[in-house]
């Protein structure tokens, strides 16, 4: 087994995150059991909906960012669902990319930094050479293509930014996914394709701790 200068599981799960995605919508769940079970309409009335809501937006950014993860080793770094052993056969769409294996040699590598700044982490979540599902519910009418490769995460406040030469990183099979705008004006199904980026970009919950194993292995450039 190759050891890891650095590893690191559920780096996007930020306790809002959790909060908003996990906690909330148990709370939820409780409140509209009880009022089931107790014959209190109001109760279950109001928590049914916004159960539902919950789900449906912060319960579905969590579940995209879940298996995010992070490895560094002497060979190659490896970012999204590097837990997992089925994770380099799976064909996720672009919404859920992060359940997929993005790998790299490090020979490919150009530049590797950590960023904690909070005006680059603010341009990460919104330019559109960063433009991804992990981060956003929906699609944006200015979004055509999602980039493979950047796993951004709502709440983040660091990130590991991996500069790459072309031709050297294994971007897995990712589909395209379909949205409905339900707006006037808008065609009835919009089509969201995936982007190969060249720059890759990873949440980190250990900043200090992963600059100093990248530093300590000789890869800060």
């Amino acid at each position: 087994m190759t050891t890891a200068h650095y590893a690191e599981d559920r780096s996007a799960l930020t306790w809002p995150l959790l909060g908003l995605g996990v906690a909330v919508p148990a709370l939820l769940a409780a409140g509209f059991v009880a009022g089931v079970v107790t014959g209190l309409a109001p109760l279950w009335g109001i928590t049914a909906p916004l159960l539902v809501l919950c789900l449906l937006f912060w319960g579905g950014l969590a579940l995209r960012n879940w298996p995010t993860g992070i490895r560094i080793t002497a060979g190659d770094i490896r970012i999204g669902a590097v837990r997992s052993a089925r994770a380099e056969r799976r064909r996720p769409t672009v919404t859920h990319q992060n359940w997929a294996v993005f790998t790299c040699p490090l020979d490919g590598v150009r530049g590797l930094r950590v960023e904690t700044d909070p005006a680059a982490i603010r341009r990460i979540l919104r330019a559109p050479e960063f433009f991804t599902l992990s981060n956003r519910w929906g699609k944006p009418r200015e979004m055509g293509r999602c980039k493979l490769g950047v796993l951004s995460a709502p709440f983040m406040r660091a990130a590991l930014v991996i500069e790459l030469d072309g031709g050297w990183a294994h971007f897995p099979a990712t589909r395209p996914a379909f949205f409905f705008p339900n707006t006037p004006g808008r065609p009835f199904r919009t089509r969201l394709v995936p982007d190969e980026s060249l720059t890759w970009v990873v949440p980190t919950r250990h900043p200090e701790r992963l600059w100093a194993a990248v530093e300590a292995a000789g890869l800060g450039r």
